[in-house]
């Protein structure tokens, strides 16, 4: 059965999970419907500090298979606060089972690896913090070593939306999830705009590949924006340069109206 390109947008609009949960509360201004909001702002909270260890290793096995998308950055995993306020002091990290108890440790900044345990494994071991239900989120982290703290390489973004939605996409329901996967697949569809967070607020992000150059989406919040995942014209070695408010360097890059978005 044919489904036309509109047709299918708004059928994400009205069915929109945030498999991949925004790490910041959306903003008052945002153009979501008030319906969808409700949903993000309810399915975001599932327990991000508990998770199955099966269910990570699926990360790593994205890593494995997407690795030529970053091939110099190692797999990183962060801890972060769910609000802007949340702190991460004294957060600690264990797999946990029934008579198992492995320490995860977990670096200043909230940064984490995972190794392959099959002990865990076989145990069904969760990935458990001592923090609060909900107060804590995840996220892949992948850095080429060598970049500035305000430049991101668009592949290593890419690499980072594909271990996020190898995670997260069992939680969708069989309607949602094949949603998704008609249109491509979050990391590859134009229809859906997957947001990064920033620190602070944004000045501009500007994308560069060679003499070519791009002004990225930026949300009206400036807390987040958008890269061109699905858009192969932007090869993986593109740069894009995050300017922030404070810098006051650079004016503000426009911003567009939204399509379909997966918040992290």
């Amino acid at each position: 059965m044919h489904i036309s390109r509109f047709s299918l947008f708004v059928t994400f609009a009205a069915c929109l999970l945030p498999a991949m949960a925004q790490e910041q509360p959306a903003a008052p201004g945002d153009a979501a419907p008030q319906e969808m909001q409700q949903i993000v702002d309810v399915q975001g909270t599932r327990d991000p500090d508990l998770r199955p260890y099966r269910t990570m290793v699926k990360g790593l096995d994205a890593y494995a298979d997407h690795q030529r998308l970053a091939p110099d950055a190692p797999l990183r995993f962060m801890l972060v606060p769910a609000t802007p306020k949340g702190k991460l002091d004294g957060a600690t990290l264990h797999l946990s089972a029934e008579n198992l108890s492995i320490p995860i440790p977990l670096a200043p900044d909230g940064g984490f690896t995972l190794a392959r345990n099959k002990i865990a494994y076989d145990a069904n071991a969760d990935l458990v913090s001592n923090k609060k239900r909900d107060t804590l989120r995840w996220r892949a982290d992948i850095h080429t070593p060598g970049l500035p703290a305000n430049v991101r390489r668009l592949g290593d973004l890419r690499l980072e939306c594909e271990i996020r939605w190898a995670v997260e996409q069992d939680q969708l329901s069989f309607v949602r999830r094949n949603l998704f996967r008609m249109a491509g697949g979050p990391c590859h569809s134009s229809l859906i705009h997957v947001l990064y967070p920033v620190p602070r607020s944004v000045a501009g992000v500007q994308a560069r590949s060679g003499e070519r150059t791009l002004d990225i989406r930026v949300t009206d919040d400036r807390q987040r924006y958008v890269p061109p995942l699905h858009d192969q014209s932007w090869d993986d070695d593109t740069l894009l340069t995050i300017t922030y408010a404070d810098d006051g360097t650079v004016a503000a890059a426009p911003v567009t109206p939204p399509q379909a978005a997966l918040r992290q």
